[in-house]
């Protein structure tokens, strides 16, 4: 067939000719073929290897017999698309044709290389991969660990010496790998999906999903009392362990388990949110865990409200502030609970006070102890506080006792005394409705208040001061106008001194501090003038004598007048109160009140006749108020009391030494010691002649001016002298020589110096521990010598049938051992007369 040619308008052959390519000489295409080669052998060996499976695998479809078939259907349409293409050559040039030819040549070369390679090397082919694979790898890992050098910015040292530096960096930098992070993160799902799967998270203990699984009769089988006792046990030590297990949780991260407070609550209750009925054990267990948990992670200061919406805070701020704000609800329906816990005890009427409700009750009261002590500022405290006052008024002792050694740890150490004064006053309210009829720890509490140095006049000398201000203030006014200035500056000057003394603080912890004395002898002084026979007398007395030297001076005389009207009227007073009483007057007299004209020989006659009460039974530490009143009437008052009355207490104190414990009678031997020291006078009782001096010394008689005791003398150092006590017979030879500094008789130092209340709580021995320590005897000798005694007898005829009776029983002693018979020596005797 003859080629056709077809007429092509100028148009289409200009743009023909436009895209037509330039014929490339043999050197370019050489250049052109050995960049392909090195694109070639730059490409990745699994993408080759990837082609040539591409290419055996399309090798064997074509092999196939259906593949065949489906050829031998295609060439018919192939063939009538022949005379398309042949009409497609006839329009292109000769040049373009060529190049068709070329490229279609090398690709069936290249196809029939893979061939070649695919059929005859293949096994070859794989082991050549698999070395490249590796060669790869290693040089991909030698160039991560690879380091290179590199020098830093030099420094200057503070000698001007310049520094050189240099750091190993990575040769090759680090590609972030996402796609280990993922896998590394699929990796931790996976281990908490199976944590959760093999029971490692606790919420399967906190929602007790495992209440239900054991019953207690499966097979309808009769129950008996070991089955309960065994079955109860068994419930208590899996609520141990679940107790132990959200406590764990909760103080590991309180911020993410909040949530478990519920469960803990729930077994507080006497039911659960199912039905079920919690023991008293568990319920008692979830009590306590709940106030150690509060105990450790309540912050130590107070939490505010901050509103977030109001106000943009920081992502942390608001973490935090959303975390103390939950902790707070939280604490807030413990205290709720507490609340209802106590109150089922203090409402009137038995018909919730069960047995449970009073155990309950008294863990609660503990709980909410511990909390106020160990965290007295925080929010909510203040009403546990309220609380517990009220609790001290409770029918209930343990209750009382508790409570009352709560209130004296916060008493003695606080420091703001905030809470001390919201205390007083809660407790002054309580005894004011209660119309005195309270407890004796409503008062008792008070005596561990720190009061020292309480001026009790302070408003007084305030408005003194005032008004000295006030004339200097007229004064200025009439100054100059640089005077003015200048007392100016010096005022600013003083105020700044004093904010860097903190004199502020200062004033605000004594006026706190005086409200508290305040409070506490308005409620002293009450319940003396209105309700003098009250159950808690005693206790006001003791508070009295504790804190008498911060007592307002204008109450002296009135309070002197009360107190000799409770002495002489109250017939069944106790020794000790009487003690009390004494003890606050002599305290009053020997202070500021010696400005009264009071003659206070009646309360001589009431101390001198109590001295004897006090023994070493039961009522021994009674004896520490006995040497608190002597140490006032003895040695501060020593110039205000004649020489009879100051003998006579020395010989009634020596008296009472013999009934008391070895610690008693030292502390009175050292005030004895003291007083002998300070005064002459007492050198006439160590004088053994009582011809000298006008009467008898009479012990019983009660009033100690007219006893005549200088007609008499210490006789009971002597039997002092042989005390078991070593310190008790240094003290008594110490006195009985007339109290020596130096010499025979002195005492050693460390003994010497020590007051008595020091010498009454030094060799106290009730702890089991004696002062000196006794010391080991001696094992040089197994067995103790025995002593042969002498007989004494009061005739010579008695004595002498003694030896006749002796020397004929004596013949008989060893028939008598060997038949083990025993000797009647009385009736040998009577038997011989």
């Amino acid at each position: 067939m003859g080629m056709k040619k077809v007429k092509i308008s100028s148009v289409k052959r200009a743009a023909h000719l436009k895209n037509k390519k330039v014929p490339q000489s043999k050197q370019q295409q050489q250049k052109l073929a050995q960049q392909k080669a090195a694109k070639e052998k730059a490409q990745n060996v699994f993408i080759q290897k990837a082609r040539k499976k591409d290419n055996l695998a399309q090798k064997k479809r074509q092999n196939r017999p259906e593949t065949r078939i489906s050829n031998l259907t295609h060439q018919n349409d192939e063939e009538d698309g022949d005379d398309l293409v042949d009409k497609v050559v006839d329009m292109l040039e000769d040049e373009d044709l060529e190049y068709l030819q070329l490229s279609k040549n090398s690709k069936q070369r290249k196809r029939k290389y893979v061939e070649e390679i695919g059929e005859e090397n293949h096994e070859d082919l794989k082991h050549s991969i698999s070395l490249e694979k590796q060669y790869a790898s290693k040089t991909a890992e030698e160039l991560e660990n690879k380091k290179v050098k590199v020098n830093l910015l030099p420094i200057k040292s503070r000698e001007g010496d310049i520094i050189a530096r240099s750091a190993e960096i990575d040769y090759k930098a680090k590609v972030k790998r996402i796609k280990k992070q993922k896998e590394e993160e699929e990796r931790n799902e996976d281990n908490v999906l199976e944590q959760e799967f093999y029971g490692d998270s606790d919420e399967d203990v906190v929602d007790d999903e495992d209440a239900n699984i054991a019953s207690i009769n499966p097979e309808n089988k009769v129950i008996t009392t070991t089955d309960l006792l065994i079955v109860r046990q068994q419930e208590i030590e899996r609520q141990k362990f679940r107790i132990g297990i959200i406590c764990s949780g909760i103080l590991e991260k309180p911020e993410d388990k909040i949530r478990n407070f519920k469960a803990l609550f729930e077994l507080m209750d006497e039911t659960t949110s199912t039905g079920s009925i919690n023991l008293l054990t568990i319920r008692k267990l979830a009590l306590v865990s709940l106030t150690e948990i509060f105990k450790d992670i309540l912050p130590e200061y107070r939490v505010g409200q901050v509103d977030t919406k109001m106000q943009h805070v920081r992502k942390a701020t608001l973490e935090r502030v959303t975390y103390e704000n939950a902790l707070l609800q939280q604490f807030k329906k413990f205290l709720q609970r507490l609340e209802k816990l106590t109150a089922a005890v203090n409402r009137r009427g038995q018909a919730n006070k069960t047995p449970q409700a009073i155990k309950m009750a008294e863990v609660s009261v503990y709980s909410m102890c511990e909390i106020l002590t160990a965290h007295p500022y925080f929010n909510y405290v203040k009403n546990v506080a309220q609380l517990l006052v009220y609790m001290l008024n409770c029918n209930y002792p343990r209750m009382r006792e508790a409570v009352n050694q709560c209130f004296r740890y916060v008493f003695a150490n606080d420091k703001k005394l905030e809470m001390s004064l919201f205390i007083m006053r809660r407790i002054n309210r309580l005894i004011k409705t209660k119309n005195n009829n309270v407890n004796l720890e409503c008062i008792t509490c008070l005596m561990a208040l720190k009061i020292k140095n309480v001026n009790l006049d302070l408003e007084k000398e305030n408005e003194l001061k005032h008004k000295k201000l006030e004339a200097h203030r007229q004064r200025l006014l009439n100054l100059s106008k640089k005077e003015r200035k200048r007392r100016k500056k010096l005022a600013e000057l003083n105020k700044e001194l004093e904010e860097t003394r903190a004199e502020e603080n200062k004033q605000t912890k004594n006026y706190k501090l005086t409200e508290i004395v305040k409070m506490m002898f308005t409620i002293y002084f009450r319940v003396l003038k209105s309700d003098p026979n009250s159950k808690v007398l005693s206790a006001i007395l003791e508070g009295l004598a504790e804190f008498a030297h911060v007592i307002n001076l204008d109450f002296f005389a009135d309070l002197i007048d009360v107190l000799n009207r409770i002495l002489e009227t109250q017939e069944d007073l106790g020794y000790r109160e009487q003690l009390h009483c004494i003890q606050t007057i002599f305290a009053i007299l020997s202070g500021q009140g010696e400005i009264l004209n009071i003659d206070p020989i009646r309360f001589y006659q009431h101390f001198y006749r109590n001295m004897l009460a006090v023994n070493a039974g039961k009522n021994h530490d009674d004896f520490r108020i006995i040497l608190k009143t002597l140490d006032e009437v003895l040695v501060k008052r020593r110039r205000n009391m004649s020489q009879q009355r100051l003998m006579a207490f020395v010989k009634r104190l020596l008296i009472v030494s013999l009934h008391l414990l070895h610690h008693g009678t030292l502390a009175s031997l050292g005030t004895i010691k003291t007083t002998f020291q300070l005064t002459s006078v007492l050198d006439i009782l160590l004088d053994t002649d009582c011809s000298i001096g006008s009467g008898k010394y009479n012990p019983e008689l009660e009033d100690p001016e007219y006893c005549n005791a200088s007609c008499t003398a210490l006789y009971e150092l002597t039997m002092l002298a042989r005390h078991y006590h070593p310190t008790v017979r240094k003290m008594a030879l110490h006195i009985a020589n007339g109290v020596p500094a130096t010499g025979e008789g002195s005492l050693p130092s460390e003994i010497g110096k020590l007051t008595a209340l020091e010498l009454f709580e030094q060799f106290d021995s009730t702890s089991m521990v004696f002062n000196p320590s006794i010391p080991v005897p001696s094992q040089t000798s197994s067995e103790p010598k025995i002593k042969k005694s002498k007989h004494s007898y009061l005739q010579n005829d008695l004595k002498l049938d003694c030896q006749k009776l002796f020397k004929e029983q004596f013949i008989h002693l060893e028939d008598i051992s060997k038949n083990s018979e025993i000797i009647d020596f009385y009736k040998e005797l009577k038997l011989s007369c």
